[in-house]
């Protein structure tokens, strides 16, 4: 009886909070501006046929992203993204960038959505590898394309949000390198 008793005034709390979550996000005004920070993971891999090199490893990834929220629909963001190291047996890579995207959500709950995005990304690589005739050799490359990604947002109130979303990067190099991109992400909206 007291068991039952105690997951009624559980689910009875749960059920007020959504209700309130749900009402807070309901009733917004347009635009509003965002912020958030986010770590992921990701996974970095190029084939250069030319010097019979295969480049394949996972590491960390941060990112900090300002945007604004035109709508419930669409959004623009501009973020940082800093990829921590990743090496292959002689060789290693950093990679940084900025990038713009559009954002396209579709609300399925009044606190909950999936999205697509979409932008640029200008991002500079530094490349070093060892070659034991030579000893070691850094490039520094840089560049600018396309990337793309989808996710989902959960909003715990009207301000704060979570979102877990995947990026694909493909840079276009010599080398062609690919990035995938899984990340959790905290935002604030003002």
């Amino acid at each position: 009886m007291i068991k039952s008793i105690s997951l009624s005034a559980i689910s009875l709390a749960l059920l007020s909070f959504n209700t309130a979550a749900s009402a807070e996000t309901t009733n917004l005004d347009y635009p509003r501006v965002y912020t958030g920070i986010g770590y992921g993971q990701y996974s970095f891999q190029f084939e250069d046929s030319e010097n019979d090199i295969n480049f394949d490893d996972d590491s960390q990834m941060l990112k900090g992203y300002v945007g604004s929220q035109f709508n419930k629909y669409l959004s623009l963001e501009l973020a940082y993204q800093n990829f921590d190291e990743v090496s292959d047996i002689d060789s290693y890579a950093e990679v940084d960038g900025i990038s713009l995207a559009a954002r396209l959500a579709a609300p399925i709950t009044a606190s909950f959505s999936v999205y697509a995005k979409g932008g640029w990304l200008e991002w500079d690589a530094e490349v070093t590898s060892d070659i034991p005739a030579l000893g070691e050799i850094s490039t520094d490359q840089s560049g600018g394309d396309i990337f793309y990604g989808a996710g989902i947002e959960y909003a715990f109130t009207s301000n704060m949000q979570i979102r877990f979303e995947y990026e694909r990067y493909e840079l276009e190099d010599d080398i062609d390198p690919d990035m995938d991109v899984a990340s959790v992400s905290v935002q604030y909206m003002f």
